[in-house]
């Protein structure tokens, strides 16, 4: 990243310099400007330099070519020349200043742009389970506003190692030079001031870390609402819910409070405190000048203008160490995230395995346990299946059984705590387990990406993207085939109402699909799945959110895509699974029951039971 803009870098860095420089003789203008005006016509002296570099004096070395100058052009005439001259110097002293800004523009916000990128690329890596762990609200305020900070912390990180330190070290030696003795003040009131914005830094960094997290916290309370809105209002828990978000927004008001008001305790602090430097430099000086010590009214007019300069200098010091305070926390807040272990990776071999394109001869769970972080109890333990090539199998039982859980392992959108899942006896992940079992199990790996290629998704909240029509039906592909999503709509009964849609295949959805109705967005989904193409269909509660005539269409479909390819199914709706090839009763985690429609009606277990409490919901 650092690479990429170097030369943003080095520009903005040079033509800060070049500004600095500029700035300090710009200013020093001045000098000669305030010796023609303070002394009158034909009593400027012209003097010559001392015959020794050591014997060397500005006061001596400006005051004779201002008397050189006057004695050619006379008072006025060098006047206007010197004033000319000031203005050009300050047209280029901000024509260098923009384009140090124009470099800055580049740098800052191409490096936020790039940790954004980062960010987002970071999450695409992980796992659906890792990102459970942290909220949404909270990524979401370290991708915003702890990337602002850090666009500060470079912008005023950059004036604190380039631009301010020349004007400072510039602006001491031209005052030393000027009157050692005045700025012999300085070097007193200098630890002075550093002590006290010390004391007031202090503890900006945890504040600032604090009233990030509690940020975080608040757009995390404000996406739950937005996202549970209908419900809150159908259980009239709106006031609930706000008295909830109102201790959030309570708790990050505090904490933002404490750090802008430490962070604006530099400012006024700064200002005090070279105030006080500028009255006692101004009684001192105007002592020297009365009592005739060398120094003299214009040099003493001169030195206060230069020194007036470092009272900014120091407060841009002060306020960008503030800034890099902050900016360092929200920059641990980040690589939080972009440390965060990446747990579904590839192993490290040099030979892997394809699946066939009519899919694996079986799939195999063998010996699986996983357990959720924080739950009291596992969702898998010791779970064993094969399913063969074409087979239809649906997973029912009572909820918490470990259903939904067995298409994310199969899926690999987490990996078991224990146990491995195998395509034809291929792992698809490390197998953990004894040793003399994974002995047993070394050939080649699948591939992640060639295992989620393998199959295809359809679940139970249809997830659509801000797009058109084939590009969510065809999500993934790069140079999408209308012809083929237009097959895919077909079989999954999607087509007519697609093509009705204002634009057809080009209208645009709204995100999440919400100008759709559900069933629409299931067939969609379904759609989706099928133009892929994949072997393996994972079916995960597909139907459970439709009413009775959508559930149809969609069940029709569903049946029509299931031919020929290995299903496995997650369902509620026990009628929707009646014709599945097995039938699984999960519960607690494990397999408590396994047949067909008829052998396990016969059986007057768990599935008849709920076979007959779903008959009599709907009669």
């Amino acid at each position: 990243m650092a690479g990429a803009y170097r030369g943003a870098f080095s520009g903005a860095a040079l033509f800060y310099v070049l500004y600095t420089v500029v700035s300090l003789v710009s200013l020093g203008m001045i000098i000669p400007v305030l010796d023609v005006i303070l002394v009158p016509e034909g009593a400027q002296e012209v003097r010559h330099f001392p015959a020794g570099w050591g014997d060397m004096n500005a006061q001596d070395w400006v005051a004779h070519y201002v008397a050189q100058a006057v004695s050619r052009y006379g008072s006025l005439g060098t006047l206007w020349r010197v004033s000319l001259a000031a203005f050009g110097l300050f047209i280029l002293k901000n024509a260098f200043r923009y384009i140090a800004l124009w470099h800055m523009a580049t740098l800052r916000t191409g490096i936020t742009a790039t940790l954004r990128q980062a960010l987002h690329q970071k999450v695409m890596r992980l796992s659906p389970a890792t990102m459970q762990e942290s909220r949404k609200g909270d990524i979401l305020a370290r991708s915003s506003t702890d990337v602002t900070e850090i666009e500060w912390a470079i912008l005023t990180g950059l004036e604190l190692l380039v631009r301010e330190p020349l004007v400072i070290l510039g602006s001491l030696i031209v005052l030393v030079v000027m009157s050692a003795k005045l700025t012999l003040l300085l070097v007193v009131v200098g630890p002075l001031a550093a002590w006290l914005l010390n004391r007031v830094s202090k503890h900006l960094k945890r504040k600032s870390s604090t009233a990030q997290d509690r940020l975080g916290q608040v757009l995390s309370a404000l996406e739950e609402s937005i996202s549970g809105l209908r419900i809150l209002q159908a259980f009239q828990a709106e006031d609930y819910q706000q008295k909830r978000f109102e201790r959030v927004n309570q708790g990050a008001f505090a904490a933002t409070r404490d750090v802008h008001r430490r962070r604006d305790l530099a400012s006024p602090l700064s200002e005090l405190i070279g105030v006080f430097a500028l009255l006692l430099i101004l009684f001192y000086g105007g002592r020297e000048v009365l009592l005739g010590h060398g120094l003299t009214g214009a040099t003493l007019v001169a030195y206060l203008l230069f020194f007036y300069q470092l009272i900014p200098a120091f407060k841009s010091v002060s306020m960008a160490l503030y800034n890099l305070q902050k900016g360092n926390a929200a920059a641990e807040r980040l690589f939080e995230v972009l440390d965060l272990p990446e747990t579904l990776r590839d192993p490290d071999v040099t030979e892997a395995w394809t699946c066939p394109a009519n899919g694996p001869e079986t799939i195999e769970f063998r010996n699986l346990h996983f357990t959720y972080p924080g739950a009291s109890r596992p969702a898998l333990q010791n779970f064993n299946l094969t399913i063969e090539r074409g087979q239809t199998v649906a997973l029912v039982g009572p909820s918490g059984g470990g259903k939904s859980t067995l298409i994310h392992l199969a899926l690999r959108a987490m990996d078991p705590d224990q146990g491995g899942i195998f395509l034809e006896g291929h792992p698809i992940a490390p197998y953990r387990g004894e040793a003399h079992e994974a002995h047993e199990m070394q050939r080649p790996p699948m591939p992640l990406q060639d295992l989620r290629a393998a199959m295809g998704l359809v679940t139970q909240d249809p997830i659509l993207f801000h797009g058109t029509a084939l590009e969510n039906i065809a999500l993934g592909d790069a140079s999408p085939d209308l012809d083929r999503a237009k097959k895919a709509a077909k079989d999954a009964q999607a087509l007519a109402f697609i093509e009705d849609l204002p634009g057809g295949w080009n209208h645009i959805l709204a995100e999440g699909g919400q100008s759709l109705s559900g069933g629409q967005r299931q067939r969609m989904a379904l759609a989706r799945a099928l133009y892929r193409n994949a072997p393996i269909l994972l079916l995960d509660e597909a139907t459970s959110a439709l009413d009775a005539e959508n559930e149809r269409l969609v069940q029709e479909a569903l049946d029509a895509a299931s031919s020929g390819r290995t299903t496995l199914v997650v369902a509620h709706r026990l009628a929707t699974v009646q014709k599945a090839d097995r039938i699984l009763v999960l519960d607690q985690g494990q397999i408590v029951e396994d047949g067909n429609h008829p052998q396990l009606l016969a059986k007057g277990g768990l599935y008849a039971t709920l076979v007959q409490t779903q008959a009599l919901q709907s009669t």
